[in-house]
């Protein structure tokens, strides 16, 4: 269409980062490098299409799985082709190679019917004909280590590569679920059936868990708090999936008999429940050794489901002898908590859960010792929190004029003898806790000075001109420059719609709030910072805020906290919330706000900074005219709320008074109280 040229126009003429100055060779550096991975489906296998049977059958449970990437997969290197011919080249790591014209769609069904591997990419191609006007491409899939026809996704890894690809060269602005989306559709664009679960492979190597709800599909990452060892076994046997799949989908929509009733209820109640347990422990359980028992033991029982509801259906391809073979082996039973099969089961794949890291190279000697293949996939224990949201694209009425031009993070603060625009000190603050993305909540004007100040590097002729301790601060900014995302919210519509806009990005995880016209300092001890300090008392349970103790009078411009029963240890940083209001008057303070221990006429107020869990969104979209602080009341009273009492010193930007307070009390600063000095946590 018109429209789609002009936007291909657009993403041709913009100029990338990526794009290097050679590109007439074949050399594997060249381009833009992207893998991706297979996917192993923890719990939950062929849930989602049995899921989908929703849109015949209401009385069909939701299907639910949990996937997690694998360490094997594609290793390609991607680069766009100038010319006038709009070609994809796919060079495969056996040295074949596919050319194939995107505009000959006659030719491309012709191939995505072919049982070739280059189906896929053909089906996947035409997909993205429906949507977009790409150029050419060449894709060098110079290297791949994921079994074929495994159950680990390998048809859908290429398809997402292809997604992939093409969305980086063409900035497409695919969303992860857009890629995922399209993956889907070009694969069933081939003889293949796959199920939506297989496209989790977008998501790369992490723990996600997956709702399929008649065509909709929801995810959620799932936090993992201990290191789980896998081995991944390739049984070196046969199966036929497209018969496994065929005999389990004519037990759908309705279920003709009690067979068929075992097996909505195995895929339905009955795996919801298991996955419940199963996020509980990876998301709960710190000790690894109690979380590979726990979850070694429901993917025993969960085999155990499946040979006595799915197996009666079709068995003469999920008996698996050479499965329960590798399952009931003495000799792994020392070194495995638990297993079970995988993909569409029958004898494709297996994976054990293993009781340790050493357990886990043991148990690979003995799969090798039975003639099959192990894979090693190991799932890391993730940060607590991994992202932060700093929203700064609202007006500030209190420091007007000087804000018309720039906002209140972009004043000078003064530490020691280094001068910088505050919403510097914050990021570095962040970086110093190991944050791994800030997501910058932006207006047209404060994008480009957040583009200017952290992804541009200065003029040379400037940082001449300046001492060369501080000209290197230079790299510092682009390095942070690197952690950045930028949401736009072009009218100054609240803070509630800043960060349901920041929803999809933070993808169902915790993650920290820190407002951008604040600037705090630490005083612990420890040297600790005030971002470290707050970190330290979530447990992934519970939302957290971070506090100060302030007088009746500065009531009036804070959010203030209650706490009926404080902590008697004074070691303990957390203090269980009872109440939250505001900027209360001092009378309903009085009758409501009171903490035992506290001193006379003193309260517990926002400190600036919060780690939210997901249930806040929530609470947000139940009113279009809720506050931030009665959103986070709500989720108070449903799943908690920790208050951290932070030692430290905050202040409001935003008003004259505090500003001048906050230069008066930095003059004196040493250097070595810098936030990025500290010791990072």
């Amino acid at each position: 269409s018109p429209a789609q040229e002009s936007s291909c126009r657009r993403f041709v003429d913009r100029p990338r980062q990526r794009r290097m100055a050679a590109v007439a060779g074949n050399d594997i550096h060249e381009g833009t490098e992207i893998f991706v991975p297979g996917r192993i489906c923890l719990f939950g296998e062929h849930s989602d299409w049995s899921g989908g049977y929703r849109r015949f059958n209401a009385e069909i449970k939701e299907g639910c799985a949990l996937v997690c990437g694998t360490t094997q997969g594609l290793y390609a290197c991607v680069r766009r082709l100038e010319s006038d011919e709009r070609v994809f080249v796919y060079k495969g790591p056996d040295g074949t190679e596919c050319k194939l014209d995107v505009d000959d769609n006659a030719k491309l069904r012709e191939v995505a019917q072919s049982p070739s591997f280059h189906a896929y990419i053909a089906g996947t191609l035409i997909e993205i004909g429906k949507h977009f006007r790409v150029g050419g491409a060449e894709i060098h899939n110079y290297k791949a280590d994921l079994p074929i026809k495994k159950g680990l996704s390998s048809s859908a890894a290429i398809c997402v590569l292809v997604v992939r690809a093409l969305n980086e060269l063409y900035d497409l602005k695919l969303t992860l679920h857009g890629e995922m989306d399209i993956a889907y559709r070009g694969e069933i664009n081939t003889p293949s059936r796959c199920g939506r679960l297989d496209q989790c492979v977008a998501f790369g190597q992490r723990v996600t868990k997956m709702t399929f709800d008649n065509d909709l599909l929801e995810t959620e990452r799932v936090r993992v708090m201990s290191p789980l060892y896998l081995v991944i076994v390739d049984l070196c046997a046969a199966k036929d999936t497209k018969e496994i799949l065929k005999c389990l989908n004519a037990a759908y929509p309705f279920a003709r008999d009690d067979k068929d009733k075992a097996l909505h209820s195995l895929l339905g109640e009955v795996n919801l429940d298991v996955c419940g347990q199963a996020i509980s422990i990876m998301s709960q359980e710190r000790d690894p050794s109690r979380a590979a028992e726990g979850l070694g033991a429901l993917m025993t029982a969960a085999q155990s489901r499946w040979d006595a509801s799915a197996v009666p259906l079709c068995p003469h391809e999920l008996t698996a002898p050479t499965l329960h073979r590798l399952l009931s082996c003495e000799a792994l039973k020392a070194h495995i908590t638990g297993g079970k099969g995988v993909g569409s089961q029958g004898d494709g794949s297996a994976q054990l859960v293993c009781r340790s890291e050493a357990a886990q190279d043991e148990a690979m000697k003995i799969v090798r010792g039975l003639g099959m293949e192990p894979l090693k996939l190991t799932i890391p224990a993730q940060k607590a929190v991994r992202c932060a949201v700093v929203p700064i694209a609202g007006t500030c009425s209190g420091m007007w004029p000087a804000t018309k031009c720039i906002g209140p993070w972009l004043f000078p603060i003064r530490v020691g003898d280094i001068v910088k625009p505050a919403i510097c000190w914050l990021c570095e603050e962040l970086m110093a806790a190991e944050v791994e993305k800030i997501i910058l909540v932006v207006n047209e004007a404060t994008q480009v000075q957040m583009e200017q100040l952290f992804q541009r590097r200065e003029d040379m002729a400037v940082l001449d001109a300046v001492p060369a301790n501080e000209a290197a601060y230079d790299e510092e900014l682009l390095s942070i420059g690197k952690l950045l995302v930028f949401v736009r919210q072009e009218r100054p519509t609240g803070i509630r719609d800043a960060l349901l806009q920041c929803e999809s990005i933070i993808e169902g995880e915790p993650f920290l709030l820190a407002w951008g016209d604040h600037f705090c300092s630490s005083t612990a001890a420890d040297g600790r910072g005030y971002v470290a300090q707050l970190l330290a008392g979530f447990d992934g349970s519970h939302s957290v805020a971070a506090m100060h103790c302030v007088g009746k009078e500065s009531l009036h411009s804070a959010g203030v906290f209650a706490c009926r029963q404080p902590p008697s240890d004074k070691e303990d940083v957390c203090w269980p919330l009872s109440h939250c209001a505001e900027k209360p008057t001092i009378v309903y303070a009085q009758e409501h706000l009171k903490t035992p221990g506290l001193e006379q006429d003193k309260y517990l107020a926002a400190f600036g900074q919060y780690v939210l869990t997901p249930a806040i969104f929530r609470k947000l979209r139940g009113s279009a005219k809720c506050h931030f602080t009665e959103a986070l009341d709500d989720v108070r009273k449903e799943e908690g709320l920790i208050g951290v009492l932070i030692q430290g010193c905050r202040w409001d930007l935003g008003r004259t008074s505090s500003y001048v307070e906050a230069l008066q009390a930095q003059a004196g600063s040493r250097a070595g109280e810098l936030p990025a000095k500290r010791a990072r946590v």
